[in-house]
């Protein structure tokens, strides 16, 4: 047995820098994920994105709609469902905030705010650079039962990411990570599924958002760039602007 085991041992060193040598860059799994989605100049010619359409909390029989604007380096998401209200956060530029029926206005600050200004950033995989100081190959992973490479994106601001890219397609179809909340620190996941060519840019009309024992999905049936946004649509509600002036 000892024998054996130090033979496995051996055999295992042996074959760990092939293993590693056959594993793709982080950075040319990014680059090939621009390349497949559209290109580096269909990113740059879309300024902004509109995304409407509806979301469900399933396994709860609740739907409502949603929308998610991002212009440059600001955002705006909300999710309005009958009888519970409107849930609102946004980003613009400086203060990152949630408002909702349920808990009311909050000014997000450390974590929270690090996340919502990564999130905030336009087409965050053609500007990965601005915003993370790495990509490290982890190794490979399956995604819905489909072959993906996962790559740790490690932030300059907050808390790494793993990404995960199909192996066939080339595109990003999942990330991870520690989400942080109110409530505290949150394991959370999104896939993105049901790619359709806007703007010359393969799109996900589905997101799939996993948080605890709550799965929530977005389905939009309209998104568009380089929409008509009012420039005021990024600023703070009143609510919000009211706390930050305490």
């Amino acid at each position: 047995m000892r024998l054996t085991a130090r033979l496995l041992i051996l055999t295992t060193a042996a074959l760990s820098p092939i293993f590693a040598a056959e594993l793709p860059s982080g950075e040319s799994l990014l680059k090939r994920a621009i390349e497949k989605s559209g290109g580096a100049q269909a990113y740059a010619r879309a300024k902004n994105v509109s995304m409407t359409g509806k979301v469900e909390m399933e396994g709860r029989n609740i739907t409502g709609t949603a929308i998610l604007l991002e212009e440059g380096r600001k955002s705006y998401t909300a999710m309005e469902f009958p009888g519970i209200g409107k849930i609102e956060e946004g980003y613009d530029g400086e203060t990152a905030w949630e408002d909702s029926a349920l808990q009311g206005p909050r000014v997000l600050e450390g974590d929270e705010k690090a996340a919502a200004k990564r999130a905030s950033t336009l087409w965050l995989i053609a500007a990965w650079r601005e915003v993370f100081t790495e990509a490290k190959t982890i190794g490979p992973a399956d995604v819905d039962s489909k072959p993906a490479w996962q790559v740790q994106m490690v932030a300059k601001e907050g808390k790494p990411e793993t990404w995960f890219f199909d192996r066939d397609s080339g595109l990003l179809v999942k990330t991870s990570g520690i989400l942080s909340t109110a409530m505290g620190d949150l394991a959370t996941e999104l896939t993105m599924s049901d790619f359709r060519t806007v703007g010359g840019i393969l799109t996900p009309f589905a997101m799939t958002q996993k948080a605890m024992s709550q799965t929530i999905v977005m389905r939009f049936d309209k998104i568009a760039f380089n929409a008509p946004i009012p420039p005021d649509r990024f600023d703070p509600p009143s609510s919000v602007k009211s706390l930050r002036k305490k």
